[in-house]
Order: C-alpha cells, then sequence, then structure tokens
C-alpha cells in the first residue's frame, strides 16, 4: 500500500464529525493521506455518503467518484540557478534518464513550455532561444531535471529527463506525453 487515510476509525470504515450545511452555505472536511510511495499515480475510489432532512422523512444517498493523484501531484516547485543544475547534470547523481517527443500543438515554443511548468508543477531554470532547463522536486526531495528542445522540424519539442527514480520519472514522462487540455 502506497497511500494511508490518517484519520479512519477502523480499516474499512472512515467516519467524520457530522455537520448540517444549510442552503447556500459551504463547509469543508480536509482529509489528510501519508504517501509511502509516489513511484506510480493514484487512484483512490471514494463514496461520500449523506442524510437529506426533510420535513417528513429523511433520505440517504451516496455520490461515488474517483479520485486521480497523477505522480505531477507529488512534484513541488524548487528554484534553482543554471550554474547548480549544470553541476546537478553533470554530477552522476541522476542516473535514471527517459526520452519523449511532444507535438508543439497550436502554441509557440515559450508558451508551451510555460504550459508545462504549469500543469507539472516545474519551474524554468534557464531558456535559450528554442531550448529550455526544467526543475522540481518530488515531495520526498528527489530532483527532477529536464531539456526541452524544439527539433529542426519546429512541430515537435524534444523532452530530457533525468532523475533519481527510474519508476517515478518513466510514469511522469508518460504524463508529459499525453496531450494536454
Amino acid at each position: 500500500m502506497s497511500s494511508k487515510l490518517l484519520n479512519t476509525t477502523s480499516a474499512n470504515r472512515i467516519s467524520f464529525t457530522t455537520i448540517s450545511l444549510f442552503p447556500r452555505s459551504q463547509n469543508y472536511i480536509h482529509i489528510y493521506f501519508a504517501i509511502n510511495a509516489i513511484s506510480f499515480s493514484q487512484n483512490l475510489k471514494t463514496t461520500l455518503s449523506y442524510t437529506i432532512n426533510g420535513s417528513n422523512k429523511n433520505e440517504k444517498d451516496s455520490i461515488e467518484f474517483k479520485l486521480n493523484l497523477p505522480c505531477s501531484q507529488y512534484l513541488r516547485k524548487k528554484l534553482m540557478n543554471s550554474d547548480a543544475f549544470a553541476d546537478l547534470m553533470s554530477s552522476g547523481t541522476l542516473t535514471c534518464q527517459s526520452h519523449i517527443d511532444i507535438p508543439l500543438s497550436n502554441q509557440d515554443f515559450t508558451s508551451r513550455i510555460k504550459t508545462i511548468c504549469q500543469s507539472y508543477r516545474l519551474t524554468i531554470v534557464e531558456q535559450i532561444n528554442s531550448a529550455a532547463s526544467l526543475y522540481a522536486e518530488t515531495i520526498l526531495g528527489q530532483p527532477i531535471a529536464f531539456l526541452l528542445k524544439s527539433t529542426n522540424s519546429q512541430t515537435n519539442i524534444s523532452v530530457d529527463g533525468k532523475s533519481t527514480e527510474t519508476h517515478f520519472l518513466s510514469n511522469l514522462m508518460e504524463e508529459i506525453k499525453t496531450p494536454l487540455r
């Protein structure tokens, strides 16, 4: 098991304090998870049960939904200067590598890089012409580095990723390869 709900009352049942929700009002319940492994995305199947108190009777119902936590949700933006990035890339620390090509779509290179950074919690270390270096760390402190280059045809972006964790990098690259919406 790579994730565990922290506020459980038993192994199979989760109980929260009862709340009353009045018309046009809001209430929030914070649910905390302990994450032990981040190498792959998590799909948490959830059922929210509720009771509607009517004037004559109480009506029970439930809503089922899935909470998808892709690998990018385990990243956090981290600033790094270009010298430190170059040192990291040449240090041998990042032993895992992966490569993909993604379509440039209808955006220019700079806009596409910004979209990738916003969508996947990455920061731009440096951008020169049609090349950019991006960086983030996982919630476990593992470095993730990318070099993105516009290819000669100007229709694709070449993405080279490096990390210390093979499975996480591989799954993150698959996520990036999926068309952005």
